[in-house]
């Protein structure tokens, strides 16, 4: 008897052992450590998202193919907040600030931009659209020119791959200078340069036309009008740079009353985002 119990009890941890979940768990193969990624130091981002500033520096400050700075030079500077929201979309808004200097008497000598929008994507990413609210405040300026106005601007684009072509309207109820209603529409295109060499710069050409309509022109200053440019730009060392040819349909005598702030000019920018 003592020796059938002890074959029995034997039997019995033997088929405890080979019960499920009886049997000691192997612990997972731990995952290969991820190879280092270097960020150089000049692609490294210093403000926490959503949070990100840019200043840059332009040969000369064309806005719409007429200069704001008298064709001086133009240093600027922008403070942007932008973070998605559902159905692939961001909404974002900031804050820009430029030198001007429109010489005839003008008392205003900086040009601050306040911006907000809701923009997103649509068809694998390929649709960008994007509207945007847009206030141009002159401080300094008076109440009898009347420079300050606000613009809303919708605007589409499509990705080919080899190419991104895009437009929109800039609409305001009261251009600058009083000059009444007010309308902007513009087209875009833009064509990465194919050559292997070129690629980590992101050289791309590109092109621009649009045509501005204003209810006063005497107001304003210009006859409604037409402005084109084209350049080539590219990334080195994490700043965004370019070079382009711009030009408009305005004559000179009807430009502010003879001034050159509306023929064609080579324009050089750079531009680093923090």
């Amino acid at each position: 008897m003592r020796n059938l119990g002890y074959s029995a009890a034997l039997l019995a941890a033997a088929m405890l052992a080979a019960a499920p979940g009886a049997q000691a768990q192997t612990a997972p193969a731990a995952e290969p450590a991820k190879p280092f990624e270097y960020t150089p130091w000049y692609e490294r981002k210093i403000l926490p998202d959503p949070i990100s500033a840019t200043v840059a520096f332009w040969s000369n400050y064309r806005f719409r193919g007429i200069s704001q700075t008298s064709n001086a030079p133009g240093y600027n500077g922008s403070l942007d907040f932008e973070t998605e929201i559902p159905w692939d979309m961001s909404v974002y808004a900031g804050v820009w600030a430029s030198n001007i200097n429109f010489n005839g008497g003008f008392k205003p000598r900086v040009e601050v931009d306040v911006y907000g929008g809701l923009k997103g994507k649509l068809f694998d990413k390929k649709l960008s659209w994007n509207v945007q609210f847009i206030g141009y405040l002159y401080p300094g300026s008076t109440e009898s020119q009347s420079l300050n106005y606000f613009e809303v601007m919708p605007s589409l684009s499509w990705d080919f791959g080899f190419m991104e072509l895009g437009g929109g309207v800039a609409i305001s109820p009261n251009y600058t200078a009083g000059s009444g209603f007010g309308a902007w529409a513009f087209g875009d295109v833009t064509v990465p340069i194919p050559i292997e060499i070129l690629k980590p710069y992101k050289v791309a050409a590109f092109a621009h036309i649009g045509h501005q309509w204003v209810e006063k022109n005497d107001k304003f200053g210009t006859p409604d009008y037409l402005e084109w440019e084209a350049g080539v730009k590219w990334e080195l060392y994490g700043l965004k740079m370019f070079v382009k040819y711009g030009d408009t349909n305005i004559r000179r005598s009807a430009c502010f009353g003879g001034l050159d702030w509306c023929s064609a000019k080579v324009v050089f920018g750079v531009s680093k985002t923090f």
